[in-house]
């Protein structure tokens, strides 16, 4: 099966499962040793329905009607190749044969380190129970069976309540596929799952589709409590106190923040190795705890550092407090095997919301004020004062200077040109945003724009950045014979329903064609609220907007991901296209194979040589942009320049 070959480039194994004759049809190479296989002509032989319980052939019909609905199912999924049982994390999906049946192809997906990870939350398998419309227990599946034995013989017995089988029976019937978290009886224990719901209209039965989630419910506290607590000395860490500073803010009672570095740890670590500054870490912690006495908080930061946040009306006096603490440090400690230790510490401290409002300024102004103090001479304390803040104050001056940039007219738009590698003529424009500010110069797109989106700005000025470039393309195709394509980036924040209304303002306003319009989403982008950024993009397309996928490679995009986003192009990230080496050229062609498979066109990013250009061409790439045929231009430089040189004026019309 050849036209699947492309699927060979990549690094996951993958086959294709026909549902009528439970076979594989086809498997990438890296399949067959999962599968415990010599040959493809011998994993094709294969009779998987052979021993198939019923439970499994109901879930493997089920899958079925889900892939008719161009949905996509991940799952956890046992398989016992030659009696070798294997657990897999599995991500299915319906493929067309040539003869139109549905099959299912399956990916499996993640390393072995990630697949621990998940595997850590449950007993890693795919389990299934069949009942009839009286709730007895038709069949289980081999995996259940094997874990749990054979001694449940009713949905009563497995929920513990028989009327709450009955009501899962009734609810199934009318149609309401259900998920439940729930304690159920095994016939030989009590377990925690997820449970599916499922009626079988044509077999009157109930499927189950269940997940053990013991080892989660068990493990989230503990983990939750590892994740904020330092191992070491068993004060919280760094995300455990920003967790309770964020916290804090909720209540109306103003703190202080101390930031604490001890001196000369690093002697003591150079001088008696890191075993003993292990104990004396623990030692500094125990009595730092000692001297708080439950009037805050005491952290580990990280390394020797340490933070400290006290409420005002515990202590109101914040100087005796720090020489407190500094005395405290100060008297030797006792280490075993070693005598007596002598160290320092250097406190910074800065109050909220008097010097800030947001915790983590307030730990950077505190981390200032400690430096400073270290300065003074050290085994001291210093305030934060407004002139160690020159970080801060670029960073706060964005922030203000952003928001008026708007309204002032700050933001241009330059235009940088993509060219068709069939024609080697003009396909059109990337539109990449500017900022020019009187007092802060000009300001990089890669520092604004981050600040954009952390204070919710980048919503308006995605807005302009879309206005502006359609207008400047609805000019361009009143001057001009031919019509371009406009680029435009999205970011994260924009993928929601109301988009949908603005763009078909902007087409309405402008008189442009969508189909000229070409959004950019970024692979980042997609990895948050995917079910929400999914909806948004396809009814985008649904308008006749051309979508691109932007920075390819850069991220985490699995077969799955780029078969079912409603894309039509792909840009591979610059770095891939100007990555010499064989493993960079291996991914440029992959990347090529697989959108060729997918029917997606290919847009080489930043193309700076001769050479980059010969390479990708002979790739057969779509589209290419980058330096070597010009960088982002103002409006003006491409009307004296590129246009005016490639594109022919529209004929002016007698009167």
């Amino acid at each position: 099966m050849d036209i699947y070959s492309p699927f060979n480039h990549l690094q996951s194994p993958i086959w294709i499962f026909d549902f009528d004759h439970k076979q594989i049809i086809w498997a990438n190479d890296k399949a067959l040793p999962l599968w415990e296989s010599s040959s493809h002509d011998e994993l094709r032989s294969r009779d998987l329905g052979k021993d198939m319980s019923a439970a499994v052939e109901a879930t493997l019909e089920e899958y079925r009607e889900t892939f008719k609905q161009n949905k996509t199912i991940k799952t956890w999924w046992h398989l016992d190749p030659r009696k070798v049982g294997k657990n897999l994390l599995c991500i299915f999906s319906g493929i067309n044969l040539p003869d139109k049946r549905i099959a299912m192809l399956v990916e499996v997906v993640g390393d072995e380190s990630s697949i621990r990870r998940e595997l850590a939350f449950s007993d890693y398998s795919n389990l299934a129970l069949l009942f009839n419309e009286q709730g007895n227990l038709v069949s289980a599946n081999t995996v259940f069976t094997k874990n749990y034995g054979s001694d449940l013989s009713n949905l009563a017995s497995f929920v513990g309540d028989i009327d709450i089988a009955q009501q899962w029976i009734s609810d199934a019937k009318n149609n309401l596929n259900l998920k439940h978290s729930r304690l159920c009886w095994t016939g030989k224990s009590h377990i925690w799952f997820n449970i599916e719901t499922k009626w079988l209209s044509d077999k009157s039965q109930l499927l189950l589709q269940v997940v053990n989630i013991s080892k989660e419910k068990e493990n989230l506290q503990r983990e939750r409590y590892n994740a904020e607590h330092d191992f070491l000395t068993g004060l919280m860490n760094r995300r455990g106190i920003s967790t309770a500073l964020k916290a804090s803010h909720h209540s109306s009672f103003p703190y202080h923040l101390l930031f604490l570095d001890l001196d000369s740890f690093k002697l003591i670590n150079d001088t008696y190795g890191h075993a003993i500054g292990d104990k004396l870490l623990r030692a500094v912690a125990i009595r730092l705890l000692d001297t708080i006495r439950g009037r805050g908080l005491v952290a580990r930061f990280g390394g020797d550092e340490f933070i400290i946040q006290v409420e005002d009306r515990y202590i109101p006096n914040l100087v005796q407090l720090t020489q407190e603490i500094i005395s405290a440090l100060n008297s030797p400690f006792y280490i075993k095997n070693i005598g007596e230790i002598s160290i320092g510490c250097s406190i910074g401290t800065a109050q909220y919301p008097k010097d800030a409002n947001s915790f983590e300024t307030l730990i950077t102004q505190a981390d200032m004020a400690m430096h400073c103090a270290k300065k003074h001479g050290r085994n001291c304390s210093y305030h934060f004062q407004p002139h160690l803040a020159e970080t801060l104050y670029r960073k706060n001056a964005l922030r203000h200077h952003l928001s008026q940039a708007l309204e002032i007219k700050d933001f241009e738009l330059y235009y940088q040109p993509i060219i068709d590698l069939n024609t080697m003529l003009l396909k059109g424009f990337e539109a990449l945003i500017r900022w020019h500010d009187d007092s802060l110069g000009h300001v990089s797109p890669a520092e604004f724009i981050p600040l954009a989106e952390e204070t919710g700005q980048i919503i308006p000025i995605g807005s302009w950045v879309l206005r502006s470039a359609c207008k400047q393309l609805e000019e361009w195709n009143q001057q001009y014979d031919t019509k371009l394509i406009m680029s435009i980036n999205l970011s994260r924040a924009q993928l929601k329903m109301s988009l949908l209304d603005e763009l078909k303002l902007i087409i309405e306003e402008y008189n442009i064609d969508p189909a000229q319009v070409a959004l950019e989403i970024t692979e980042s982008a997609m990895l948050q609220e995917f079910s929400e950024a999914m909806s948004c993009l396809e009814a985008i397309a649904a308008l006749g907007f051309e979508l691109y996928l932007d920075d390819f490679g850069t991220g985490y995009s699995s077969l799955s991901q780029l078969q079912n986003l409603p894309i039509s192009t792909v840009k591979l990230d610059q770095s891939f296209v100007q990555n010499e080496h064989d493993s960079g050229k291996a991914i440029v062609e992959a990347t090529k194979a697989i959108c060729n498979k997918l029917n997606l066109k290919v847009v080489a990013e930043g193309v700076e040589t001769k050479e980059q250009l010969e390479y990708i061409q002979s790739c057969n790439f779509n589209y290419c942009q980058g330096y070597y045929f010009n960088k982002p231009l103002s409006v003006s430089e491409l009307e004296k320049g590129i246009l005016s040189t490639l594109l022919t004026k529209k004929q002016t019309q007698p009167h």
